[in-house]
């Protein structure tokens, strides 16, 4: 009887795992795996910035995709950005933006 209780037990829990409010999906190879942003936390202060507060890559049109409730909730403004992956490819590094900066502009990233 134990052991059928410790099986069962073992079993039910193997198959448990979700995260509430996040669906789960498949990915085939070579699908496209856009990359999102959200806020900027400082060590200065306590007031997230936006992400692309700094001269930060945009794309050509900024769309907030909050997925769910909890995320407008906490105050998460997930947004697209430039960068993208795909599913099971290796891809080699490269340059997405070049901006130059003034000064003024370093001293913000800091």
């Amino acid at each position: 009887m134990r052991t059928l209780f410790f099986t069962l037990l073992l079993i039910s829990s193997a198959d448990s795992f979700y995260l509430p409010g996040v669906a789960p999906r498949d990915f085939q190879r070579g699908d496209a795996l856009p990359v999102k942003v959200n806020k900027l936390s400082s060590t200065k202060t306590q007031l997230p910035y936006d992400y692309y507060y700094l001269k930060y890559c945009k794309p050509v049109k900024i769309v907030n995709n909050a997925e769910n409730l909890g995320e407008v909730l906490r105050g998460d403004r997930i947004e697209n950005s430039v960068y993208t992956f795909q599913m099971r490819e290796d891809l080699p590094c490269k340059v997405a933006y070049k901006a130059k900066l003034n000064a003024e502009s370093a001293k913000a990233f800091k």
